[in-house]
């Protein structure tokens, strides 16, 4: 007897069911085994709406076995399904277990937020353009500069202009906003300030990792990573303004052919007694190695050319550059293998660099979990400086690290989520008096007694008086090691004493509780510049429960 057909209505069930076991990978071996989430945490997990683009896209990268064994458990706080999605855009990039960045760019924090963010995974629409208030919104001395914003902007840069110092700039990032780079502008010396954003290149979908500078005619530059909306493809992007800020038009690609460009810093060349000044300096890494480029004061960009080589291994992320009044270059970068400080100079303009010079080994590498970025963990990066004058001719470099006490000189004594480690972190900063060819001793330049940490610093040189000035977030006074403030110290004597710390914040901050941007956090820097006597630090925080915001203040030097 022949079993009676389905319904029409149950047939089309089965259709659905069948065709959604195609349109899927089978899940069941990864999931089920507890080598790796199944699907269902990982859509909780984001907060995955379905049906979206995203949740499509998560099931298209459950190929777990791409990865390496040890992925299971290292500290790299990154979806396996997106770095599934990563290794497959990108099979020239292995990862390996000794790299702490596990091969995978930095920049894959912001690509994941931008993401859940954007689960459409098409670009946001635009914030409209705001003029400078009449008048300023501050708290104390403190300037939100990028305005009153719904979503977390993070991870800033701010510039002077050294030849009128009423103009200053500012950048962040905005992930979880149209995506578009905010950008901020004063006219007035930072009394009041309007916001903008950069237009998208063509081919990317969000920005991240922001930089800004000034050129002697006025032209206000900023650059950023252009990134796709498959967050697959990561191009360094350079724009340029003539407005002084309020608008910006794309000039062009210095990464080159390169797909993996990540955490990017640029630097203009201000001396008036410079044969190079004008040119654009620019820094970063491309999987593994560590580059550079420059646009001459007359031309385009030139062609990345390799900095890092045998002396780094591991990864050469967390850059800076910076030049002296000769125009000699200065690029300096941490390598997460051999865990070294290394500094190049180049007295051609960028066209040809001396031998590396090892500044220091670190007792740590590539980041560090504290209470107060135990999430994100607090990047170890350098902030660099140089300053000539006369007879002196000094270079100085600062980065975060672990304090070096007793138990706490090795990635596994970090203090992690735990306020009672005896462990910590500490800024530290080493100087060079014959223009980079041998450096001091490292010290910490505010080693308190207690259980706080530092982290996040940026380094400024005054280049009209030499004074030098650094700011970071510490814990300092939270027993709970996770409440920060924003601390301001300067030296007049080339780094060989500092003054006492300055509390720069007005309130404070805490990005470890509900309502935080616990993926992103504080970013990965802050920053600092200054000119005749004046200091601008911008950083980020979301005091009173706010939204992370980008602040500044003023802060003027005899």
């Amino acid at each position: 007897m022949r079993k009676p057909l389905p319904s029409p209505t149950l047939f089309l069930l089965i259709l659905t069911l069948f065709g959604l076991g195609f349109a899927r990978p089978v899940l069941a071996a990864a999931g089920e085994n507890g080598e790796w989430p199944a699907i269902e945490r990982q859509l909780a997990k984001d907060r995955v709406v379905p049906g979206s683009a995203l949740e499509s896209l998560i099931y298209q990268n459950q190929d777990f076995e791409l990865l390496h064994p040890a992925e299971r458990n290292d500290k790299i706080p990154v979806p396996a399904w997106l770095r599934v999605m990563w290794r497959k855009s990108h099979p020239e990039l292995t990862y390996s277990p000794a790299d702490p960045t596990g091969g995978y760019p930095r920049v894959l924090h912001e690509i994941h937020e931008w993401m859940r963010a954007h689960q459409d995974l098409l670009p946001g629409l635009v914030e409209l353009d705001l003029a400078p208030p009449e008048e300023r919104t501050t708290v104390g001395a403190n300037v939100r500069v990028s305005g009153l914003q719904n979503a977390p902007r993070s991870e800033s840069d701010v510039r002077i202009n050294f030849f009128n110092q009423n103009q200053i700039i500012a950048a962040s990032n905005n992930i979880g906003g149209s995506g578009r780079q905010g950008q901020y502008f004063s006219a007035n010396g930072g009394t009041t300030w309007g916001q903008t954003t950069l237009p998208l290149a063509p081919g990317d979908a969000f920005h991240s990792d922001p930089t800004v500078d000034w050129r002697s005619d006025g032209t206000a530059w900023a650059t950023t990573i252009g990134i796709n909306a498959a967050g697959s493809t990561l191009k360094l992007r350079s724009y340029r303004s003539a407005n002084g800020g309020a608008s910006w038009t794309l000039d062009g690609t210095f990464s080159g052919n390169q797909t993996s460009a990540d955490k990017q810093m640029v630097w203009i060349d201000h001396s008036n007694t410079s044969a190079f000044k004008n040119s654009i300096y620019a820094c970063w890494h491309n999987g593994q190695p560590g580059f550079f480029n420059r646009r001459p004061a007359a031309g385009g960009w030139g062609a990345p050319l390799q900095v890092s080589g045998a002396e780094s291994t591991g990864t050469s992320i967390g850059c800076d550059v910076k030049t002296n009044k000769s125009g000699h270059v200065f690029v300096f970068w941490p390598t997460t293998g051999n865990r070294r400080l290394i500094v190049r100079k180049s007295t051609t303009g960028g066209a040809s660099f001396g031998g590396a010079v090892v500044v220091r080994t670190l007792f740590d590498s590539f980041d560090i979990g504290i209470p107060a970025m135990a999430n994100r963990r607090a990047l170890i990066y350098t902030s660099g400086g140089a300053y000539q004058n006369g007879a002196t001719n000094n270079v100085y470099l600062a980065w975060t690290d672990l304090s070096g006490n007793a138990g706490c000189t090795s990635a596994g004594n970090e203090p992690g989520n735990n306020a009672a480690s005896s462990c910590k972190t500490r800024i530290w900063f080493s100087r060079s008096t014959n223009g980079g060819t041998t450096w001091s001793a490292a010290v910490r330049i505010n080693n308190q007694a207690g259980l706080n940490d530092q982290f996040n610093q940026a380094l400024a040189v005054d280049e009209t008086t030499g004074r030098l000035a650094i700011i970071y977030y510490d814990t300092v006074g939270d027993a709970t090691r996770r409440k920060t403030n924003l601390y301001y110290q300067t030296s007049t004597n080339g780094g060989s004493t500092w003054s006492a710390p300055v509390k720069v914040t007005t309130a404070q901050t805490n990005e470890t509780i509900a309502g935080a941007d616990l993926g992103n956090q504080y970013g990965d820097y802050n920053s600092l510049s200054g000119w005749a006597g004046k200091f601008i630090p911008s950083w980020t925080d979301r005091r009173n429960g706010a939204r992370e915001e980008i602040w500044v203040t003023k802060i003027s030097e005899p």
